[in-house]
């Protein structure tokens, strides 16, 4: 057959990243009510950008896209598992094929979240 060896799916990778990213989640999360508002992610994106060019405008641009863009049933804020499709969507091919690397960088993100 075709098969690629050690090659893991992207969905496969993902599952085992979940854990990770559920960690990553809960961070943003700093009210602890298991969704994320729109303000939450704002200020967590603020946090892991610290601090950069970017203006506010700039990064309430980015963020409203990634929001509007993750929130699939358009209830103004985003579930884990939304949360978790945008991840699945945007997480870099060679953390796909490195999971430990994938999760010392999620790790490393979840961090400087709660700093």
């Amino acid at each position: 057959g075709k098969k690629k060896k050690t090659k893991m799916s992207r969905k496969e990778a993902m599952e085992k990243l979940k854990p990770s990213i559920k960690k990553y989640f809960d961070a943003y999360d700093t009210n602890s009510d298991g969704t994320l508002s729109y303000s939450e992610v704002v200020e967590a994106t603020k946090k892991l950008l610290g601090n950069c060019e970017l203006t506010e405008s700039q990064i309430s641009k980015y963020c409203k896209t990634m929001f509007e863009g993750s929130d699939t049933n358009k209830d103004d804020k985003l579930s884990f598992i939304e949360f978790f499709g945008d991840m699945s969507k945007t997480i870099p091919d060679e953390f796909i094929d490195d999971i430990p690397k994938a999760q010392q960088y999620l790790d490393g993100l979840t961090k400087k979240l709660k700093e």
